[in-house]
């Protein structure tokens, strides 16, 4: 009988699985994944937690000096339990109470006793790596008014400028802390605030330079305002008024009267008299021994609002009349 060799063709070629055979490879991923997650996670690891520290302290007394507030803790544990004291969200607080005393030694153990209360697990270990113990110190709390000073500088627009300085307020706050941090501090400053281009009314909140060591303040901004105007030029003509003029000797001038330049806002335009401007010639020491001489002018008044002021000529001319 004659042979006859015949392929073999598969009904699911390479490449293809059937529900089956995809079931299966499933669960023997899923087995392995267990396995892989009972093995790794019941080993011990270091994660690592950030430790809030606030201090209780009586209300009339202050801490003497900066004391840590922030700590980091190495927490040790297996995976298991280290999974879930991951996912706990914010730090670790701990309490220091030196309420009824003036000093106080705080210690890694102290600390340590207080975070492991806060873990999530008994079995979790915290340590602190590099933290020595340090003495906690309080003193009577003392307090002293003190002005605010502002560091907002202005860059005004073309045209623009106030008359007045930016007013604060409150224009002082009240510092607390230790004798010693309080001696020699004067006054308080904002924080630095440059405006530019400055065409419109100051209204802004500014905040305050942060405090120093041992010192607390009552409040952490202020308000600054200023009113800001347009200004622009006018021309008015004021008369010369001589003074110290020679009593025994008869004398001329010229000129009789000058014209003033003057910036001023614009609401104010048009609002000021000649009367409003004083602009002196003074002759003490010029009208004796000489037939001539020149004197120069000096505007001696003129209204608060006007910022600026130019004229020409600057001198007068006077002659004794003989």
């Amino acid at each position: 009988m004659p042979f006859t060799l015949k392929t073999l063709t598969s009904k699911n070629p390479l490449g293809q699985m059937t529900p089956e055979d995809r079931n299966i490879l499933l669960i023997c991923l899923g087995a392995a994944l267990v396995f892989w997650l009972i093995l790794n996670l019941s080993r011990d690891y270091d994660i690592n937690r950030s430790v809030e520290v606030n201090y209780l302290v009586d209300p009339e007394r202050v801490l003497v000096g900066r004391m840590p507030e922030q700590l980091e803790a190495k927490v040790n544990g297996n995976g298991w339990n280290l999974i879930w004291e991951s996912m706990r969200p914010g730090n670790l607080p701990v309490e220091i109470d030196v309420r009824n005393r003036d000093n106080l030694r705080l210690t890694s153990t102290d600390l340590l006793r207080q975070i492991s209360r806060k873990l999530s697990s008994s079995k979790l270990t915290p340590e602190l790596p590099g933290f020595e113990s340090i003495p906690i110190l309080t003193t009577p709390k003392e307090g002293k008014r003190v002005p605010i000073v502002s560091k907002v500088k202005l860059q005004f627009a073309e045209g623009h400028m106030a008359l007045e300085a930016p007013v604060i307020t409150p224009d002082s706050i009240t510092i607390t802390g230790a004798t010693d941090a309080l001696e020699g501090v004067e006054e308080w400053p904002t924080l630095g605030l440059i405006l530019k281009d400055v065409n419109e009314d100051i209204d802004n909140i500014v905040g305050l330079e942060p405090s120093e060591e041992g010192i607390t303040l009552s409040r952490q901004e202020v308000r600054v305002q200023l009113n800001v105007e347009a200004f622009i030029q006018e021309k008015i003509t004021v008369p010369v008024t001589v003074e110290n003029a020679p009593v025994d000797q008869a004398f001329e001038y010229s000129p009789k009267e000058v014209q003033l330049v003057i910036s001023l806002p614009q609401r104010a335009f048009g609002s000021f008299r000649p009367s409003d401007f004083l602009l002196v010639a003074d002759l003490s020491g010029h009208a004796s021994g000489t037939s001539y001489n020149t004197v120069p002018l000096t505007l001696v008044r003129k209204p608060g609002t006007v910022v600026g002021a130019r004229f020409s000529p600057r001198v007068v001319e006077y002659y004794l009349v003989e």
